[in-house]
């Protein structure tokens, strides 16, 4: 029997297709959803599309926010949208009631502080396994493609080097080789680099990265800091394409990249992009059931990295 959300107010602030179908899945479940930060052509009836966000604020029992998390300046990503929307603006400090749970992927220290003073319910999603491992397939599938865009080379035959071997860079190195490529991929910890060696790839110590980036046709990053630094970009080819998957703040440093005339890409949001449908049943298989528990617990509860 499916969770029931009947009786609950739940505003969506921000977000792409993925929160389309999120809207369209709790609004099955019972619940009133509205939506805010979405452009007047979305594809849903306009009168769930909220102008005044105060007034939705005081009202709202559950707010939901995109996966990609908020950063000190408290912006909300809102792709579809004009405006921007900051947590820390008056309105939304002003609005936001006690007991109100907020979900959001992620949520800088600093405006969390802020929200727990007001006893909101903060709920930090982006790194539960539920989400973020089947989050990998469709971001390894985008990332693979948009190198294929860009570059003319196949995958198969070529040499990829993948930066991190969590739960991304785990499912990326692997569909790389797949298709056939030889992959190296780079880690810190010398148990993780044994995993690597016994799935058949090339291990890299990352202190040993600036030596090591020599042969690749493609790099892949999926550590958020910068671990590509002006050191090991002096070692890089000038034809090599760097894809950066990491959230905030990436792991490359870009201005000595332009500056050597290597090309970089930046692909925040993958799985609302290339798979907004998958992407979007992931939190709709996620989200109702950790409303229901946060809203009988009354507790903030934060999920880490393993």
């Amino acid at each position: 029997m499916e969770l029931s959300l009947k009786g609950l107010n739940i505003l969506i602030i921000g977000g792409d297709r993925r929160e389309l179908e999120l809207y369209y899945h709790l609004r099955e479940r019972g619940a009133q959803v509205y939506m805010y930060g979405f452009g007047s052509e979305a594809p849903f009836s306009k009168k769930y599309l909220v102008r005044d966000l105060a007034l939705e604020l005081q009202r709202a029992h559950v707010i939901i926010t995109p996966l990609n998390g908020i950063e000190e300046d408290g912006l909300i990503y809102t792709p579809l949208f004009d405006g921007k929307v900051r947590v820390n603006d008056p309105v939304f400090r002003e609005g936001i009631q006690n007991g109100t749970l907020f979900i959001a992927g992620y949520v800088n220290p600093k405006i969390k502080k802020f929200l727990q003073q007001k006893e909101v319910i903060v709920y930090e999603t982006r790194e539960m396994d539920e989400i973020s491992i089947l989050n990998a397939i469709p971001t390894a599938e985008g990332a693979i493609q948009v190198a294929m865009q860009n570059t003319e080379i196949t995958i198969h035959n070529s040499h990829c080097l993948v930066l991190g071997y969590g739960r991304c860079g785990r499912v990326l190195a692997e569909t790389l080789k797949g298709l056939g490529a030889t992959v190296s991929v780079a880690a810190r910890r010398s148990e993780v680099l044994a995993w690597i060696l016994a799935s058949r790839m090339n291990p890299l110590p990352l202190h040993e990265l600036a030596g090591g980036v020599h042969k690749a046709d493609i790099i892949f990053n999926t550590i958020p800091a910068v671990v590509v630094d002006r050191e090991v970009l002096c070692n890089v080819k000038k034809e090599t394409l760097i894809i950066d998957l990491a959230t905030y703040p990436g792991g490359i440093d870009f201005v000595a990249a332009k500056r050597m005339g290597i090309k970089t890409i930046v692909l925040p949001g993958l799985p609302g992009k290339v798979a907004p449908k998958t992407a979007g049943k992931i939190l709709c298989q996620v989200y109702p059931a950790l409303i229901v528990s946060a809203l009988k617990g009354g507790k903030s509860l934060e999920f880490t990295k393993d």
